[in-house]
């Protein structure tokens, strides 16, 4: 059982900044949540979680190549799975959500079929309703299951083509992971009687690189990609400390794979 209210919200509409074209946008809203469970779980007893989110964006537009965007959002929650540490986040490595966070702070430059955009930015390489084979550089907040969002990942990114045709490149220097249901909450469904201690996660150095080729024609849609980089979701492994007692961790595995989707009409 969800329940969402917007407690307030606003939205600033483009305004010319000058006679040379240069435009300034910024959007933001404040926004409840309550989910609400009918049933304890073995680890968690929670039943009622409440939730508070502030985002704000703007955009700005210097001339007809290059424009820019940046997002912060300040979070709050009663379940703890916002970090209750008031610090600013870039990288989104942390187990909990941050308190703060930049959401994304890039800059487009676009001229004629080429695209490039530098640094915090959501990058999607298909849609699907569950799994994307294709998806490589989206990585998702899994805190709460019923409930989840996209990441944005530091990177640069090309694309050049036009309406049938597209060639995108990436390459990510800083890798974000998925975040994963925490082991003392509902989600991560641990029988009772076991006692795990989590270790700090082990996040993987080097970069990763994608290249994609899409195309549109008709009423159908394919794409072929190549990724060389990290899995987002992580693997746990663990070590038995004394019997029901173990030490947990999780790791990020590498991947070097090409994917391609069928059809979409």
């Amino acid at each position: 059982m969800t329940g969402r209210v917007l407690g307030a919200g606003f939205w600033v509409l483009a305004f010319a900044a000058g006679a040379s074209g240069q435009s300034f946008t910024e959007r933001g809203f404040i926004e409840t949540d309550f989910i609400g469970y009918p049933q304890t779980a073995p680890n968690d007893s929670g039943q009622a979680i409440g939730e508070a989110l502030f985002r704000y964006e703007a955009f700005y537009k210097l001339d007809s190549d290059w424009q820019f965007a940046g997002g912060i959002d300040a979070r709050a929650d009663t379940h703890e799975q916002v970090d209750r540490a008031w610090e600013l986040s870039w990288d989104d490595r942390e187990t909990r959500r941050p308190s703060f966070e930049v959401r994304q702070l890039n800059a487009t430059y676009s001229k004629k079929k080429l695209t490039l955009v530098l640094g915090k930015q959501f990058i999607r390489w298909g849609k699907a309703d569950i799994l994307n084979p294709t998806d490589r550089f989206a990585p998702r907040d899994y805190l709460s299951v019923v409930d989840n969002d996209f990441l944005g990942i530091t990177a640069v990114r090309a694309t050049y083509g036009g309406q049938s045709d597209t060639i995108d490149l990436v390459w990510a220097p800083l890798f974000t992971p998925s975040r994963v249901p925490l082991l003392d909450q509902r989600w991560s469904n641990l029988p009772p009687g076991i006692a795990l201690t989590e270790l700090p996660p082990s996040f993987p150095g080097g970069s990763q690189f994608g290249a994609r080729w899409n195309h549109i024609g008709g009423v159908a849609e394919y794409s072929l990609s190549f990724y060389d980089g990290h899995n987002n979701l992580p693997l746990f492994y663990y070590q038995e400390t004394q019997p029901l007692t173990a030490d947990v961790e999780r790791y990020i595995r590498r991947c070097a794979c090409t994917a391609a989707t069928r059809p979409s009409l």
